[in-house]
């Protein structure tokens, strides 16, 4: 074991035993969440990528072998500790013992290769699959061992495993073979609560897990969660009691505003890494000519678009990392705004710019889409607003049937995931449907790469092509808020948006 890998195992084992917030917690009662969107279901062979709903459900129901602290740092969950070889291409996980699922089934090395055996299997076809392309195989030495092979060193492996997403969480293999099909809405996890009810589109209502391996939690007694699409909806559910806490961001500037003038309500905000950004299909005319591209980026006045959707609040962004990322760039390779420019390269192009964007069938993406039509339309190009709903707005984009398609890099501790990803040729996410063998050593490098300065100049130069080629464009930071009952406590950071309430309490 590296002396690097046996100070995270032994900084990863101290931190069971560290406490939590000083003040005292209050056991018993619901806790109301409004979500953003309905949740369409936790079987990652059906849904292939959660969702920052399900993301939040997950939090509550499943759980990971690794969590994040305070501080955006690895620490004990389902795992105690971990080690890896000199390489970083082997990782070893010690597994907490005792803990059960939901069914009663023991949770050990078994489950947790059960798991990750039915994502990477060639029959199941799962989407989430690319996602995991880089772990080869898990060995179970015993019970409590999990042993992971990497093709590639993956020198910030335990942060990986973190999300409570579509291949991090461990499901009990039990249930999933007894119920089939239908496990999709009926989730079996090791976590906090369990599902007791679920009516699609309208809550989904969890209680207290009795048998949860971490005595004394969680505090609550359930937790309720509620699809409220609508912002205004979700705003006006806190006001009037219906929910105690609510996703927001910044397009709801209006009630951010209004909550932190309210004594009775308190704003969680979180600026994180990643950005909402556009893809462009540079495989469909005009956008396969990379002067049209260019044209597009220049002609945004970032400033702008955040007064006109979010009344400032917004921050702009011109790389996928933001200030929440450990990855800092001098130079990201941003195309200057220039209006003027971008009216002459279209002018050299010949030919009229017409093409189609697509957005959510939702005010904000009506909104949104004007915009960014009004500003094309100044340097001569026409874009044409699609509008579709929420269901059919991944599968558009995995079919890579659309000319420009918003789309979001969620806060994540380490890139590498997400770049390699969206970037590298023949990635059935890459959705700009781009190929650089440039780009694909930078994304290969990045990954087996200790000295993290170093990687920060990978991701760099990583940006500054895919900036330069104009194949995707970032518009914000990542910035994440819920709005809270003055009540509500114990809240942790919103790493990757993700309200997590499993231990908070009410007051």
């Amino acid at each position: 074991m590296t002396k690097g890998a046996r100070l995270l195992a032994l900084a990863a084992a101290a931190a069971v035993f560290a406490s939590g917030p000083a003040m005292a917690q209050k056991q018993g009662g619901t806790l109301t969440v409004g979500l953003e969107l309905d949740i369409p279901g936790f079987d990652p062979l059906k849904v292939g990528v959660y969702d920052t709903s399900a993301n939040i459900a997950a939090s509550l129901i499943l759980e990971t072998l690794v969590g994040l602290d305070e501080n955006g740092k690895a620490k004990p969950k389902l795992a105690l500790s971990w080690s890896s070889s000199d390489d970083f291409k082997t990782w070893t996980f010690k597994l907490r013992p005792d803990v059960k699922f939901h069914d009663g089934t023991p949770f050990n090395a078994e489950a947790v290769k059960w798991n990750f055996d039915r994502q990477k299997d060639p029959k199941n076809n799962c989407r989430c699959a690319f996602y995991i392309a880089n772990l080869l195989s898990i060995d179970t030495p015993d019970d409590l061992t999990v042993v992971y092979h990497l093709k590639d060193p993956a020198v910030n492996f335990p942060v990986l495993l973190t999300r409570p997403d579509q291949n991090s969480s461990v499901h009990s293999p039990a249930a999933i073979q007894a119920k089939g099909d239908d496990y999709n809405r009926n989730p079996v996890g090791t976590g906090p609560f369990i599902v007791k009810s679920w009516t699609a589109g309208d809550r989904m209502v969890l209680e207290r897990n009795p048998s949860y391996w971490n005595k004394g939690h969680p505090y609550l007694d359930r937790v309720v969660l509620r699809p409220l699409p609508d912002s205004q909806s979700r705003f006006a559910s806190l006001k009037a009691g219906e929910t105690d806490i609510v996703w927001a961001d910044e397009f709801e500037a209006d009630n951010i505003v209004r909550a932190q003038k309210d004594p009775t309500l308190q704003v969680l905000s979180y600026a994180g890494s990643g950005a909402a950004v556009n893809a462009i299909n540079t495989k469909v005319p005009p956008l396969d000519d990379v002067r049209v591209r260019q044209a597009l980026v220049m002609a945004l006045d970032r400033k702008k678009i955040s007064q006109a959707l979010t009344n400032g609040i917004a921050r702009p962004a011109t790389n996928p990392y933001g200030d929440g990322s450990w990855v800092k760039c001098k130079d990201d390779g941003a195309l200057p705004e220039d209006p003027k420019k971008a009216a002459e390269l279209i002018k050299e192009y010949g030919k009229p710019v017409s093409f189609k964007m697509l957005f959510t069938a939702t005010p904000r993406g009506r909104a949104n889409g004007q915009v960014l039509q009004q500003l094309w339309k100044n340097v001569g190009a026409n874009m044409e607003i699609e509008q579709v709903d929420q269901a059919t707005f991944p599968p558009r984009a995995f079919q890579r049937k659309f000319d420009i398609i918003g789309w979001r890099i969620v806060d994540f501790p380490d890139p590498d995931v997400q770049m390699y990803a969206n970037f590298h040729t023949g990635s059935p996410v890459a959705l700009a449907n781009y190929s650089n063998p440039e780009l694909d050593k930078l994304l290969e490098h990045a990954r087996v790469t200790p000295d993290e300065a170093k990687r920060s100049e990978d991701y760099c130069a990583i940006s500054r092509i895919i900036n330069q080629e104009a194949i995707w464009f970032w518009t914000f930071q990542n910035t994440y808020y819920a709005v809270a009952k003055a009540k509500v406590k114990g809240v942790p950071k919103l790493f990757g948006g993700v309200i997590n309430v499993s231990d908070a309490w009410l007051e």
